[in-house]
């Protein structure tokens, strides 16, 4: 018996190397292509991933072959949408010459493109709260049910100066049906910001598929350097959030004291022409390397010594549930990703600050029982997440 698609549409904002770039790929590739018709719309149409997207999903870059205002204004005027065509004249007018927020031009960018005439079961903003897709779903899609995905700790909107935006996102996040957060943590800032909201509001952890990463941790592409100390990773967007500014201060001390280590970084960012200022003050050249963007980050996680994320802010991190899945000894900041992590005994846990992230170090480099108690309990544990797509699945069988 032929029965119809399922209709789900995803809206993003690029397909950079990044978390929420890879936990999107992760959970496409595991939606079946024979019950799914799968679109995903983009913001900005280039990234290292839009190659990684499955074939059978349909992909359309929201701002590709754009209409003229002109036109836009003229087909709206001769159907009798007066209105319409006035509100895409005063968006492109607020949009050039308007002092605005960067949040409202979300909503100007919305009215100067056309609503989908698609009819969607499923409609998805999977990025992170304060960006056009949250906008654009609540806007311009059809669907029978939505849903918003938070993929952030948004603990700073909890300051009174952000009153005015927080209201502004309220408005948004109630139009959707189904709200999933990352992680507890970023459950826990959320419901702390947005309370009351009437949505379903739920965790749902990124997508990751353990026999995948030890594939492609096989494949060539790692170290080819012929160092034979403790190589230290440390995978993320170059960005002040992800802190990998402390990291020359702390292998600076680590060298300073006699330990034979190299700092590996994967990734490319803003802060990276200050790493390479900072490799320069700290005489560093030769000891903290910037491996730029990986496609395939997982031969070097495989072949690490310790994996290291020294972030000030993370919901949930994609790259630490990566490192637990190869079993490596990780030391972490007090963030949400430490929610993945129990203390002392699959990884240590320290505070944003450079003596205590030394400290940590130390004692896995000096403590042989204590690195080998980490890799026996990580390796008992289940990784793979691929079982949170029941949730997923359960919301479209409500649907029809």
């Amino acid at each position: 018996m032929w029965l119809m698609k399922t209709k789900v549409v995803f809206v993003t904002n690029k397909m950079i190397m990044g978390g929420i770039e890879k936990a999107l790929i992760s959970m496409l590739e595991q939606i079946p292509k024979d019950r799914y018709d799968v679109s995903l719309f983009v913001v900005h149409p280039k990234g290292e991933l839009i190659d990684k997207i499955p074939s059978h999903v349909h992909v359309k870059s929201i701002f590709d072959n754009r209409e003229r205002i002109a036109s836009m204004v003229w087909n709206y005027t001769k159907r009798g949408k007066f209105l319409s065509a006035f509100n895409v004249i005063l968006s492109s007018v607020l949009l050039k010459w308007g002092s605005i927020s960067e949040f409202e031009k979300f909503g100007y960018y919305s009215k100067i493109r056309n609503i989908d005439e698609a009819h969607y079961d499923l409609a998805i903003s999977y990025s992170s709260p304060i960006t056009l897709p949250l906008v654009f779903v609540a806007n311009n899609i059809n669907a029978k049910k939505k849903i918003a995905w938070i993929h952030n700790d948004v603990s700073d909107l909890a300051n009174p100066i952000h009153s005015r935006l927080v209201r502004k996102l309220r408005k948004y996040f109630e139009i959707y049906d189904y709200i999933f957060c990352v992680s507890h943590h970023a459950f826990r800032k959320f419901t702390g910001v947005f309370q009351d909201l009437p949505n379903d509001i739920s965790v749902f952890y990124n997508i990751l598929d353990k026999k995948k990463m030890e594939l492609m941790s096989m494949e060539d592409g790692s170290y080819n350097d012929q160092f034979k100390g403790i190589r230290i990773l440390t995978v993320g967007r170059l960005s002040k959030e992800k802190g990998q500014d402390i990291i020359p201060s702390v292998l600076s001390k680590l060298l300073s004291n006699g330990y034979n280590v190299r700092w590996y970084c994967i990734g490319e960012g803003p802060i990276r022409l200050q790493l390479e200022e900072n490799i320069k003050e700290y005489n560093l050249v030769n000891n903290l390397i910037l491996l730029g963007t990986k496609d395939n980050p997982f031969p070097y996680i495989k072949e690490c010594d310790l994996y290291i994320q020294p972030s000030r802010h993370e919901a949930y991190c994609i790259t630490v549930a990566e490192a637990r899945a190869f079993c490596k000894p990780i030391i972490i900041t007090n963030t949400g990703a430490s929610e993945q992590i129990a203390n002392k005994k699959t990884g240590l846990i320290v505070g944003f600050d450079d003596n205590q992230i030394y400290e940590a170090i130390k004692r896995l480099l000096d403590d042989q029982l204590l690195k080998e108690k980490l890799i026996k309990n990580l390796s008992a544990e289940t990784v793979d997440t691929i079982n949170e797509m029941e949730k997923f699945y359960r919301i479209v069988e409500k649907i029809s």
